[in-house]
């Protein structure tokens, strides 16, 4: 988690997970984008889109900061949930298993984003939870200008976030080695 009084030194893995951590930001929100394309314009593209956004979502949990152990686990746990779910929609034909995904995998994001506006102070992020449990709700009951609605503010706001990391050297997201539960 972002600590900017202390400086670590970065080896290639630290890099490399931090860089991915990066990557999974745009991609999330390019996909939350896709799935506000999605719920207005190809209907039938639905667990195709889950596809992109788990895999932005796992490049986050995979590569997460956060001191505390109990609070990784959760977020790493519902996000490998959310992609196992997504590959049990894609493999059945009923979309039971492609709507609990999209519930875990903004149990992931949502974290992230909170994790997120501690780091940076900006509070608004805060709202990306409440808009992904709306759109979540909103797929849910088939109301898709509703979802679309929720998708696209979450979609700018991930990105605004995305945007903020990458212009933050690389040692903000590791913060102390010293304050992390193994």
């Amino acid at each position: 988690m972002a600590d900017t009084g202390v400086k670590e030194r970065l080896d290639t893995w630290d890099k490399l997970s931090i860089t991915l951590y990066r990557c999974g930001m745009i991609l999330t929100g390019i996909s939350l984008l896709l799935l506000a394309a999605q719920q207005i314009f190809y209907p039938y593209w639905f667990k195709h889109v889950l596809v992109f956004l788990s895999l932005g979502a796992l490049l986050q949990a995979a590569s997460l900061h956060i001191y505390k152990k109990s609070v990784r686990w959760i977020l790493v746990t519902s996000c490998w949930i959310g992609v196992w779910l997504v590959a049990v929609s894609l493999a059945t034909s009923g979309l039971l298993a492609a709507y609990l995904s999209l519930g875990a995998l903004f149990i992931t994001l949502s974290g992230i984003a909170i994790k997120e506006s501690h780091c940076f102070s900006l509070y608004y992020l805060k709202l990306v939870p409440v808009l992904l449990v709306l759109c979540w709700f909103s797929v849910l009951f088939a109301q898709s200008q509703w979802a679309a609605g929720g998708f696209i503010p979450a979609a700018f706001l991930y990105l605004y976030m995305a945007w903020k990391k990458l212009n933050m050297p690389l040692f903000y997201d590791l913060g102390d080695r010293k304050k992390y539960e193994i």
